[in-house]
């Protein structure tokens, strides 16, 4: 009887080795690299350009501040001679200000343009993840892992470029 069970058990315990064996035998793994689709796309290209004209408008009055305060700085380097104590003051008083205002208008477009510029990576990027999912589905693959991660891989695993002819309407 002992020597029934212990049979049973081996030859159990060896079934499931040998199936474990042919299961992972069969999973198909694929890698895909984000950061090179994001890279390829023409639509990163056409985010970045709608984003500099959605701040043109900023950055001009950035630009138009900054050379307001250089004309003023000249201005009291230029007349600091000539100037009366209580003028020099205004004009320093005025210069302070206005590098005060810019600075902060500076911090606050740069702020608000890295927020926008965040939102719109993330939403590709979003985009970019979906789409591999689907083309790992579509070519039968039961894992993608991020190119970022892997130290080597076949080309045969590579789906970055099948992702790229899909988004970019190639497929």
């Amino acid at each position: 009887m002992k020597a029934l069970m212990k049979t049973t058990v081996a030859a159990a315990v060896l079934a499931s080795a040998v199936f474990a064996n042919a299961a992972e035998a069969q999973q198909k793994v694929g890698v895909v690299s984000l950061q090179n689709i994001f890279q390829q796309l023409p639509q990163a290209q056409e985010i970045s350009t709608r984003l500099q004209e959605e701040f043109k408008d900023d950055f001009a009055e950035l630009d138009k501040m900054t050379a307001e305060l250089q004309s003023l700085q000249e201005k009291a380097e230029r007349d600091a001679q000539i100037m009366s104590p209580s003028e020099r003051l205004e004009l320093s008083r005025e210069i302070e200000l206005l590098e005060t205002r810019r600075q902060l208008k500076y911090k606050a477009l740069r702020e608000d343009s890295e927020r926008r510029q965040n939102e719109e990576r993330n939403r590709l990027m979003m985009e970019i993840a979906r789409e591999a999912q689907a083309v790992a589905r579509d070519q039968g693959f039961d894992l993608v892992i991020n190119g970022q991660s892997v130290l080597y891989a076949g080309e045969n695993l590579d789906l970055t470029d099948a992702v790229v002819a899909k988004m970019t309407g190639g497929n």
